[in-house]
């Protein structure tokens, strides 16, 4: 009787369903929007980049009425306990989007103005955008350099 109990008992305990372990997906690009007055702005960027990894960066304009112009005077700055400082001006053509939507993409080689390689920190891609009626609207998303 002993015997049929402990059979019993494991048989039981084996049939007992464990929670499945659960995995976190991989985490992929962010998209970080801004309304305009008359749209959309989206910057699509990775969650985290390398030290010494070029920088990329789309920027989607999507107006609903008029149209879009950007990125205009894009620039890399950096925050800190002694301020914002700008560490790089980009070279970007703008585009200009009646419709729908269009994308640019922005590119930063990690390097500041005089040339230097920077080190890891949170940087902020910084730009504007102006619509058909003369309207600016500023645009950053975080950088995060690890």
């Amino acid at each position: 009787m002993r015997r049929l109990a402990t059979i019993l008992a494991l048989l039981v305990a084996s049939c007992t369903a464990t929670a499945p372990m659960r995995t976190l997906p991989p985490v992929g690009d962010l998209v970080i929007p801004t309304t305009v007055p008359n749209g959309k702005v989206d910057v699509v960027v990775k969650p985290t980049y390398t030290v010494g990894e070029t920088i990329r960066a789309t920027i989607r304009l999507s107006p609903t009425t008029g149209s879009l112009r950007g990125p205009l005077d894009p620039f890399i700055q950096a925050s800190g306990f002694h301020g914002t400082a700008t560490v790089r001006h980009l070279a970007v053509d703008p585009i200009s989007v009646g419709a729908g939507s269009a994308e640019v993409v922005v590119l930063w080689d990690m390097r500041d103005d005089a040339g230097t390689a920077v080190g890891g920190d949170d940087y902020s891609l910084v730009f504007n955008v102006i619509d058909n009626s003369g309207r600016t609207t500023t645009v950053g998303a975080t950088l995060q350099v690890r």
